[in-house]
């Protein structure tokens, strides 16, 4: 059985510039840490969030940016990206449900 980490809520906000950085360093120090100690980067990094490791390959190939949730021809996801928004969280990413105007409003 691997032993994956239970990752943070997501980050709603720090009080004061101070909070946010003490914040901020923390959780990106330790992930850091962790994610360059282990030869299975990808699988280390999908532990750390909670999410499978074919989801952190997607987010990391569409670089955080929401692909199109329509399918083409033969089942596959459409490979279309939608709007400019850049999603730093894989668990959020893999939630979000847009469409390209090619598939019309989802």
């Amino acid at each position: 059985m691997v032993n994956r980490k239970i990752a943070p809520p997501p980050y709603r906000g720090a009080q004061s510039p101070d909070e946010f950085i003490t914040e901020m360093g923390n959780v990106w120090i330790g992930l850091i840490e962790t994610i360059a100690s282990d030869p299975d980067q990808n699988g280390a990094l999908a532990g750390y969030f909670g999410v499978e490791p074919q989801v952190i390959n997607d987010w990391i190939e569409a670089r955080g940016r929401t692909r199109c949730s329509g399918s083409v021809p033969g089942g596959r996801r459409c490979a279309n990206l939608v709007g400019l928004k850049v999603e730093y969280d894989p668990r959020v990413w893999a939630g979000e449900r847009m469409r390209c105007t090619a598939h019309g409003p989802g």
